[in-house]
């Protein structure tokens, strides 16, 4: 039931070993999968999603409430995905989304520059290995101001991982191989506990998406927490309306329990339009 979220800088072969993994260990792959069950799911447009976690955020961005909206599809995509066990998660932040779930191997696959630039190249035809070079330290920024955007980390912090490999020295089975046996650490051991904080999350971002997704609850400032299988939502709002289908929406979810807070406060009609 354990979890492997791999971090890759560009042309560093991170996607390849995961699926190499993924078929040696007969588990679940999904890279440009999380993009497309998260658009299924929620009816939202991919380009917007696959922006959302590999793009270089913009100005508008900084200062608009559409990017939450479109990375809660991803986050509850992924959370889910992480929730059902034996899967393999490759980019759009995964490894950064699962770090509080301890049963997560998080892995970062990188390589010098010089070496992706040459795979990138040969890979997709460019012109030059300089254009492939300018291609890779591009994508790299862009990918690594996201994650510093959404979460406030540096992706090329160590300490965010349990394991770096270095494609320079390793082929695809090695790398897939030395994963194979980080996970017999008991570390990423499933236990009962954890277990039930990764469901635990997966619930919270589920509602949490449910909610922003649909047009009638999407400007409702309602707080998501969920607990022992539990979601809890709070918040206020001046409308029964609004409370009740809120509620139907995240009751929709299957096997949660939802407990009510949300407070309906009636505004005086003194004050209307004040």
């Amino acid at each position: 039931m354990s979890i492997v979220a791999i971090s890759e800088t560009h042309g560093s072969h991170g996607t390849e070993i995961g699926r190499e993994l993924a078929r040696a260990l007969g588990w679940e792959f999904a890279d440009r999968e999380i993009i497309a069950k998260a658009a299924e799911r929620y009816g939202e447009a991919a380009m917007e999603l696959q922006r959302v976690t590999e793009e270089k955020p913009t100005l508008w961005e900084r200062f608009s409430d559409s990017t939450q909206h479109y990375l809660s599809c991803v986050e509850a995509t992924i959370f889910e995905l992480a929730a059902q066990g034996r899967a393999i998660l490759v980019g759009h932040g995964a490894a950064i989304m699962l770090r509080e779930i301890p049963h997560v191997l998080r892995v970062r696959v990188t390589a010098p520059e010089p070496l992706r630039a040459v795979r990138v190249r040969d890979a997709q035809g460019l012109a030059s290995v300089d254009i492939a070079r300018q291609f890779v330290r591009d994508t790299d920024h862009e990918r690594a101001a996201r994650m510093r955007f959404l979460y406030r980390v540096d992706v090329d912090d160590p300490l965010l991982y349990d394991l770096t490999l270095n494609s320079e020295r390793l082929t695809v089975e090695e790398g897939a191989r030395l994963v194979r046996e980080a996970l017999q650490s008991q570390i990423v051991q499933p236990t009962e506990r954890s277990l039930a904080r990764g469901r635990d999350l997966s619930f919270a971002a589920q509602a949490k998406a449910r909610l922003l997704v649909d047009p009638r609850t999407r400007g409702l400032r309602f707080s998501v927490s969920a607990a022992d299988g539990k979601v809890t939502i709070a918040g206020m709002t001046d409308a029964e309306e609004a409370r009740d289908i809120a509620l139907q929406i995240v009751r929709g979810i299957p096997g949660l329990t939802v407990t009510d807070e949300i407070m309906v406060v009636r505004i005086p009609r003194s004050y209307a339009g004040v």
